[in-house]
């Protein structure tokens, strides 16, 4: 039973950003959501536990919001700023890296 709260309170993953982008689906309400359930976990997570099994889970909080920040915001970031100072650069490369 703690393993599937626990699988059913953690977000999706990064890769759904991806797979929007291959399906030419709206990316940035992709990351959007990705960057909300990542949040919403911090604070889900230790809530299911406690109210579904009767245990606290401790959650790295820092962790999760750095990892976020590294996995999903930076690369984000990154790409947007290329996109504005080297636009012809990251034309060329578009079609090998999405």
């Amino acid at each position: 039973m703690a393993g599937m709260v626990l699988v059913g309170s953690i977000n999706g993953g990064q890769a759904s950003n991806l797979c929007t982008y291959i399906a030419k689906g709206n990316v940035a309400l992709s990351v959007l959501m990705t960057t909300a359930t990542t949040v919403g976990a911090i604070f889900m997570t230790p809530f299911l536990c406690k109210s579904l099994l009767g245990a606290v889970v401790p959650v790295d909080a820092k962790g999760i919001a750095m990892s976020t920040i590294q996995v999903v915001l930076a690369p984000i970031a990154v790409g947007m700023t290329a996109n504005k100072f080297f636009p012809k650069l990251v034309k060329a490369i578009l079609p090998f890296a999405p």
